[in-house]
């Protein structure tokens, strides 16, 4: 969708919601996630009217993030939005985010209540290394998820223009997806949104994983579920945002940062020429997925926290 539509959507969820919820007798506990913002309203409306306590998860920072990008411009409709954010998050037990930058933010807003940081997890099931590439086939690198401006995908297409040697596929959907095929060059192929068993499976023909964002400091705090199911199928991650994603890719060997097609040009170097290198940061990658990203280590770091 693009913006206007998702708002829409946005809206028309929270009418929905607000009164279905009204029909179910037995309510003890709620578990709100974001985004939008307006699944905080629903629980606020909940806990107000019915005195139902409600646990709130933070997956991206709105409306932050809409302001930084320039969809949100009217100061008044600013300010109303912080507003409704931070009523939620003072209604909240408790407060779930999913990056260590996510957790600053929100503590600066509420220091006072309790607040655990459990990024997005690792499903090591459904996403296992495999290789499935002839000898002869080229480097291949794969950026799967959404396709919208925050996604920002022409920087991925500016380093395929400069890397011909490379193939690169984009599997995805989004608002910006049409018009990007249209300007891709030749070394470009894109495919459909896949189930996640699907996309396993497609992964097996590539060498690494592509993390792709607008340039926009709010942009930098996500916690891209791409990411954590790329380290899972065992393979190297290049970001083009700096952040927490960044730091944990460099210091864990399992990938780097190219903020331009230039740089990415550089660092891919050795990759290319060397396949024991680029296999031992793909066992890298999934070793961080299996170590700290694991889907049942951290359900439970949540239940805990809860109850």
């Amino acid at each position: 969708m693009n913006f206007v539509r998702r708002i829409i959507a946005f809206l028309v969820f929270l009418l929905k919601a607000t009164k279905k919820i009204f029909h179910i007798k037995e309510i003890s506990y709620i578990y709100a996630t974001s985004t939008p913002l307006t699944v905080g309203i629903v629980a606020l409306i909940l806990k107000k009217i019915r005195k139902i306590p409600y646990v709130f998860e933070v997956r991206d920072l709105w409306p932050l993030v809409p302001i930084e990008m320039g969809f949100v411009k009217n100061r008044f409709l600013q300010k109303l939005l912080f507003w409704i954010e931070k009523k939620i998050y003072q209604n909240a037990e408790k407060i779930i985010v999913l990056s260590p930058p996510m957790q600053a933010y929100v503590h600066k807003i509420v220091p006072e209540k309790p607040i655990l940081c459990v990024p997005n997890m690792s499903d090591c099931q459904t996403f296992f290394p495999q290789n499935k590439k002839a000898e002869n086939e080229p480097f291949r690198i794969a950026y799967f998820g959404s396709i919208g401006k925050a996604n920002a995908l022409e920087r991925l297409l500016a380093v395929a223009q400069k890397c011909p040697q490379i193939e690169f596929w984009i599997i995805g959907n989004g608002s910006e997806k049409r018009r990007l095929m249209k300007i891709a060059p030749s070394n470009v192929q894109f495919f459909d949104e896949k189930p996640k068993n699907q996309l396993n499976e497609l992964l097996a023909y590539v060498d690494a994983f592509y993390v792709s964002f607008a340039e926009f400091e709010a942009l930098e705090t996500c916690s891209p579920n791409k990411f954590f199911d790329g380290i899972a199928a065992g393979k190297m991650c290049i970001t083009n945002t700096k952040g927490w994603i960044k730091n944990l890719v460099e210091q864990n060997l399992c990938g780097f940062y190219a903020g331009t097609p230039q740089e990415f040009e550089q660092k891919i170097q050795p990759f290319l020429q060397d396949k024991s290198l680029l296999q031992k940061y793909s066992e890298n990658a999934r070793q961080l997925a299996e170590n700290e990203f694991e889907k049942n280590k951290l359900c439970q770091k949540i239940v805990d926290f809860i109850f």
